[in-house]
């Protein structure tokens, strides 16, 4: 079965993700730096990481030591799906059957991604 395991850093919230200046919406620019370092982790990390193409699942660890800060953990999960996206590792977001998250060990955030 196809899957992959990554770290990324701590991902910011979906309510940061996007910013509105008078009547234009824009990627924050919080968010571009995530991405920015994401792409890096990425880069170092990288082996042979199937694309997954297809539905799938996923399992997304925060870094149990922002919890106090980042409280909402569920609000993380859409900018990591996004990048993995963005980096051509799954077909579309939108073919996750389901997907859970925990706060837990991890440096930033550890995403592991299996074929449904």
């Amino acid at each position: 079965m196809t899957s992959f395991t990554l770290c990324l850093p701590f991902p910011i919230s979906a309510n940061r993700l996007w910013r509105k200046s008078r009547s234009v919406v824009h990627i924050s620019q919080e968010y571009k730096s995530w991405k920015l370092e994401a792409e890096g982790w990425y880069v170092q990390q990288r082996k042979s990481t199937p694309r997954i193409p297809g539905n799938f699942t996923y399992h997304l660890t925060l870094d149990k030591t922002r919890r106090k800060v980042a409280r909402d953990g569920d609000n993380r999960c859409k900018c990591v799906l996004d990048f993995i996206q963005r980096m051509d590792l799954i077909e579309d977001d939108k073919l996750a059957d389901s997907g859970t998250w925990e706060w837990g060990e991890a440096d930033g955030c550890v995403i592991s991604v299996r074929a449904a």
